[in-house]
């Protein structure tokens, strides 16, 4: 039995596909900060008026970071998607759990 979208609350950590592999390499990109390694390696969603990720990003041998999007429902042609924060000190089996991003 499948199990459906829970609206409002957090999914369990999955795997990193290519579609989180895009919004993560995205954040690189409007970052100053250089890594030699960035790749992403789990995540979470929430469903609310659009989607919010927390994911896991591999910067280093046992290094990790945790970046937080928005991704607003589709209006017309147009998607937004907003970084909200990263923090960094994360080793691999570290909990991935959303935060309390900046304004």
């Amino acid at each position: 039995m499948s199990k459906g979208i829970l609206v409002g609350g957090w999914e369990d950590p999955r795997p990193a596909d290519g579609e989180i592999s895009m919004l993560s390499s995205w954040v690189k990109a409007t970052t100053n900060r250089k890594f030699n390694e960035f790749k992403a390696v789990e995540y979470r969603t929430q469903v609310v008026a659009g989607v919010n990720y927390v994911i896991k990003v591999q910067v280093g041998e046992n290094n990790f970071i945790h970046l937080q999007i928005f991704q607003s429902p589709l209006m017309g042609n147009t998607i937004e998607i907003k970084f909200e924060g990263a923090q960094d000190g994360y080793k691999r089996d570290d909990p991935l759990e959303p935060f309390t991003p900046f304004v």
